[in-house]
């Protein structure tokens, strides 16, 4: 989510935003909903928004986005995306310290603050949270069944995924926090599955590139011919001028098979004089060896969000299913 500008820091010293009125009706600690709505309501808890470092309730977050996101967009971003702070924050004794003091003088006091906290809560809003991610991995992997397909025993259907909109949000997310460190400066996304992670980029606020197939799009460099993951061979191009000398990108589809694909992204990475700083995928098939034929390839990195092994979800196929895989 892009941060907005000063609007949100509003002159009554009790809040942090602007805020409407409250309605009456669900009255206590909960200033939205009723009790019991998907627990995200309490007023009471604070969480750091990654894109300014500085702490919200959940109703402020609302009232900040209103308009924006829509509030299953906004309980994603609540939920993995801000963190929760520990301990009572720096920020959170100098407003109370401020209360007391002239305007002016809160004001000054506020604008030499907010730096530091700034930076320390987007330090800590990057840091990996294994239990976190194994939860997410495990709750993506649950929606991903696989099929009998293009004469493979297991075929992932991605679909899944999309039929999930607050999951894929979610995976996105993990994505540029984990992306967000590296300082790249382009996402490429392989056609088709790759376009999915468009997301990535817009959180980053870099851009997107497409690497697409030969013939789909003008003025193209190509990767020269590569065999495909699973069968046949193809031809990966990118547009000229759209990756430049020195770019720091990243390689993203949806799966990590034989390497194939990714490796002929990186051969193309290095005629634009790029580096590919890593290799990413939402799924890795480990026993296929992709990462290690990347690394050798030239990719600084190759991770893998989901491992085959969670991959348990076997598709209910119809009485008269056939594997159409176009040979």
């Amino acid at each position: 989510m892009a941060p907005r500008d000063k609007e949100r820091h509003s002159n009554n010293p009790k809040s942090s935003v602007k805020q409407q009125p409250k309605k009456s009706g669900a009255g206590g600690k909960f200033t939205m909903g009723k009790a019991g709505d998907e627990g995200l309501n309490y007023a009471e808890e604070r969480r750091v928004d990654p894109e300014d470092g500085m702490a919200y309730t959940w109703d402020e977050l609302v009232e900040f986005y209103k308009g924006k996101y829509s509030r299953k967009d906004l309980e994603a971003y609540w939920h993995y995306e801000c963190e929760e702070p520990k301990g009572k924050s720096k920020s959170t004794k100098a407003k109370a310290k401020a209360t007391a003091k002239p305007a002016e003088a809160k004001v000054k006091a506020k604008a030499k603050a907010e730096p530091k906290v700034k930076a320390k809560a987007k330090a800590k809003a990057t840091q990996i949270d294994p239990d976190k991610d194994e939860k997410l991995a495990k709750a993506i992997a649950e929606v991903i069944p696989y099929f009998p397909f293009k004469k493979l025993e297991k075929f992932y259907d991605v679909q899944g995924l999309l039929n999930h909109p607050k999951l894929l949000n979610a995976m996105c997310a993990v994505m540029a926090r984990r992306f967000r460190k590296m300082k790249v400066t382009k996402i490429c996304g392989f056609e088709a599955r790759g376009f999915l992670f468009t997301p990535v980029a817009i959180k980053l606020g870099v851009p997107f590139i497409m690497l697409r197939k030969a013939g789909k799009m003008p003025n193209t460099i190509s990767s020269g011919p590569y065999t495909k993951e699973y069968e046949g061979v193809d031809e990966i191009c990118v547009q000229k001028g759209a990756i430049v000398k020195d770019d720091k990108v990243v390689l993203i589809d949806d799966l990590v098979a034989t390497g194939g694909t990714l490796c002929a992204g990186i051969k193309l990475m290095e005629a634009c004089e790029a580096t590919v700083v890593e290799c990413a995928c939402m799924v890795e098939l480990q026993a296929l060896n992709g990462r290690e034929k990347c690394l050798k390839a030239g990719a600084e990195s190759v991770w893998g969000f989901i491992s085959e092994e969670l991959l348990t979800k076997k598709a209910e196929l119809p009485d008269d299913y056939k594997d159409d895989g176009r040979k």
